[in-house]
């Protein structure tokens, strides 16, 4: 699936907007400030009804108005459409239709448009918390795994509902119990969903990350939230009282993780802020690479501010791997002659950005 037409209105500097995009590489250049980013968020916004650049999306709505609109025109492998909006406003309100159908689920946004975003905050994948490797790896496994959605949802309510009744002063272990039960059993499922997609996708990160990054030895292993080699239910039992003591559940699918190791260190520790950039882009882009094995699926990969994220020689092996990949991209530069040198085997297309406006401009491109 790609995005083809795409319409904005009150996101950010753009006012109203409407972008007709390559199904391939799509160039954004243009000065700080522009629209660039705006753009990609606006996409970004489309398939999840979310942003990537805040926990809130009050801050996406321009300034003065009540609430912002995007809409997309999506075409598959033989050329059927789809049609998808979201608009939210300031007061929370959120509508999201699909072939002109209103829906009430976002997850239905991320099946129609898949994407993945490559900039500045990526490295965080591995100096961040461990919620940030949690998303990354529920985002792969929600796409080949059609009951994850479901599982994930039922494991979150059976959570509060057991960390309510550790807070509460008297509470018996037969009331636990019943929650200890229901924790378990959808625990183990999500675990060995997680722990299959696992699998392949350290194999490829194993692959992409020696071909991007040069390092040799780097490990990526699955913590699946509690120790040992057994079910949650036992684990939980033995915590109970510790659990009491402190009012929230210690172990289970909340507290999964994702650990980079160069040799037997961590590599937050011994890697370069350098390092540890190109480590985090081979993340996403080996989960790309498994989504679209997976699926048979193409996805859209939002790439922001290329050319001060990676230098030269790492910017032009990315631009080598997403052109190879064949899936959608929009990328943001703001100088556009060393970008384009990036490009050697594909012809893109090419937008100037300013003042949250869009035109298309002709790009010269010596392929090789």
């Amino acid at each position: 699936m790609s995005l083809g037409r795409l319409g904005i209105s009150n996101i950010r500097n753009i006012k109203s907007a409407t972008i007709e995009l390559d199904s391939g590489i799509n160039l954004l250049i243009g000065a700080n400030g522009s629209g660039k980013t705006s753009l990609l968020e606006s996409v970004y916004f489309l398939g999840s009804g979310r942003t990537f650049r805040s926990n809130s999306v009050d801050p996406l709505i321009s300034r003065g108005e009540t609430q912002c609109t995007v809409h997309g025109v999506l075409m598959d492998a033989h050329g059927r459409k789809t049609t998808v909006g979201v608009q939210r406003s300031r007061d929370g309100n959120r509508e999201i239709r699909i072939n002109g159908e209103a829906v009430d689920r976002a997850s239905l946004l991320a099946r129609s448009l898949p994407t993945l975003v490559l900039g500045p905050n990526t490295v965080e994948l591995l100096t961040g918390p461990p919620p940030n490797r949690r998303r990354y790896l529920n985002w792969g496994v929600f796409h080949v795994e059609p009951s994850f959605g479901e599982l994930w949802n039922q494991a979150n309510r059976c959570l509060r509902q057991r960390n309510e009744l550790l807070r509460q002063p008297g509470v018996s272990r037969h009331e636990l119990a019943v929650w200890d039960s229901q924790l378990a059993e959808l625990a183990d499922a999500l675990h060995q969903q997680r722990a299959n997609y696992f699998t392949s996708l350290a194999s490829r990160f194993a692959e992409v990350s020696a071909r991007l990054s040069g390092l040799a030895g780097v490990t990526c292993r699955y913590h699946k939230g509690w120790e040992g080699e057994e079910g949650l239910g036992p684990v939980l039992e033995r915590q109970v009282d510790s659990d009491l003591q402190r009012g929230y559940t210690q172990s289970g699918p909340h507290r999964a993780d994702i650990r980079l190791r160069l040799g037997k260190e961590g590599v937050a520790t011994v890697c370069s802020r350098g390092e540890l950039k190109i480590l985090a882009w081979a993340l996403v882009l080996s989960q790309g690479t498994v989504f679209m094995e997976r699926t048979g699926a193409n996805l859209v990969y939002l790439v922001d501010d290329l050319s001060s994220e990676l230098d030269a020689g790492h910017r032009e092996q990315v631009c080598e791997f997403l052109a190879a990949a064949g899936s959608q991209v929009l990328v943001t530069a703001i100088d556009r002659e060393p970008f384009e040198k990036s490009w050697k085997t594909v012809q893109p297309r090419m937008f100037h950005v300013e003042h949250g406006g869009f035109s298309v401009e002709e790009v010269v491109n010596e392929r090789r």
